[in-house]
């Protein structure tokens, strides 16, 4: 018996890519630091493998989460920084770094202040 049939067999699987990434681009209301109010952003988030790289943009402000979620808490980094993050509801959630210089909350689309 030769070894073809064994090649047959994993021929579909060698197709598969090695990692894929979910990517969406939503509208969300955002606070960047001690802004006194939310203002609308734009939400782009690419899930892979290593979790979470969500990018913020309203103008030229911009904040960058990169990490996990488990039960509502998050963790990762914040703007390059080793952060914490916590979903207050669903569709709000606040973050900020371990020395808390670096702070951050988002609303999604429908769920904000600045939707109301």
């Amino acid at each position: 018996m030769n070894g073809l049939w064994l090649v047959g067999l994993a021929a579909p699987f060698l197709l598969l890519p090695t990692t894929q990434a979910a990517t969406g681009q939503d509208q969300a209301s955002c606070i960047f630091g001690d802004a006194p109010r939310p203002t609308p952003c734009i939400l782009n988030d690419v899930v892979d493998r290593d979790g979470h790289h969500m990018t913020f943009v309203s103008g030229r402000l911009r904040a960058t989460f990169v990490g996990r979620s488990n039960s509502g808490w998050w963790s990762g980094q914040l703007n390059g920084k080793p952060a914490m993050g916590y979903e207050i509801n669903r569709g709000h959630t606040v973050y900020s770094s371990v020395d808390l210089q670096e702070r951050f909350e988002w609303w999604s689309r429908g769920a904000g202040p600045v939707d109301r």
